[in-house]
């Protein structure tokens, strides 16, 4: 586990290193193909060509309209967070060095250590009455200690170190195969937003960016007075024909590990029931995740096996 702005500083570093001219502030309107190259348009009129744009634009992505017309899909699901010193939590019962989630009917909690024990880091998740009822301020903090009210003590302990002054709503986006069209290609959330039971959100970010890296690297291409030497119609092709199905199954795949979660009644039963029946260090279940990233459709991994919840002895 690695705290996000840790991670953005160890890119911001790797960037700065490679020569990499960073611009902030700058808000992205357009995107166009042209001849052999794509060009940008920014709000401040503003414009940049190259021979190639990787639009890493997330999930309300501008560069995704020129591929599909679809929207952001609304869980109805909100998280909170909380990262405090570590010696806050020492009296709550916490786990020193583990990840834990504490899983219950629409709702989860989640423990975890950060930078070495120094911080330790809360999530709690919870379905939104409001946001079921079209209500447009949803998600508020009346919501977050309803949904928990009656968890464990573990639980009770850490929500009143929770953030209450902000609140992220969990949102995806149905999987689309194609990412590129011309000379411009979708990166990241822009691609592949996923709701956040896998942990996944980051990750296929850096994977989707080593993949193109070591496809471009593989061409040992000279550089010319005319350009990079790149041939991008190859590269974004490579791209395209390995990153678009391993990020559906995570996408797919999260959004049922969260219905798995949130369970309740019978169904609650089962599922507790086949995990009691799994061995501690059995990662059978995530090992297409976690492996070796495919650089090409032929080394993705096989998925998992699903066992139907009905299988389970009760």
């Amino acid at each position: 586990m690695i705290h996000r702005s840790d991670l953005h500083g160890i890119l911001l570093r790797a960037c700065d290193r490679a020569g990499v001219e960073l611009l902030t502030d700058a808000h992205c309107t357009r995107y166009e193909n042209i001849d052999g190259a794509a060009r940008v348009r920014f709000a401040d009129g503003g414009v940049d060509e190259a021979e190639v744009v990787i639009a890493a634009d997330g999930l309300h992505s501008v560069a995704r309209e020129l591929l599909v017309g679809d929207e952001p899909v609304n869980s109805a699901y909100v998280a909170y967070r909380g990262a405090v010193p570590f010696e806050t939590v020492t009296g709550n019962d916490i786990h020193e060095k583990d990840v834990v989630v504490y899983v219950g009917p629409r709702c989860h909690f989640v423990q975890y250590p950060l930078r070495g024990g120094e911080t330790f880091n809360q999530v709690a998740v919870f379905e939104s009455p409001k946001a079921l009822a079209g209500e447009g301020d949803w998600g508020t903090p009346d919501e977050l200690d309803a949904a928990f009210a009656g968890t464990c003590d573990q639980v009770q302990k850490g929500l009143p170190l929770m953030w209450r002054d902000r609140w992220w709503r969990m949102h995806d986006r149905d999987p689309i195969t194609t990412w590129v069209t011309g000379r411009i290609a979708l990166l990241g959330d822009a691609a592949h937003p996923p709701l956040q039971y896998m942990a996944q959100g980051a990750i296929m970010a850096i994977e989707d960016g080593w993949v193109l890296g070591e496809h471009v690297a593989a061409q040992r291409a000279q550089r010319t007075e005319d350009g990079s030497g790149v041939d991008w119609d190859r590269v974004l092709a490579a791209y395209e024909a390995v990153r678009p199905e391993h990020c559906r199954r995570v996408v797919t795949t999260a959004r049922a590990w969260g219905e798995l979660w949130h369970l309740e009644g019978v169904r609650r039963l089962q599922r507790n029931a086949l995990l009691r029946g799994r061995g501690v260090h059995d990662y059978a279940f995530v090992d297409w995740i976690f492996g070796p990233t495919a650089l090409t459709p032929e080394d993705e991994p096989e998925m998992f096996r699903p066992i139907p919840l009905d299988s389970a002895p009760l």
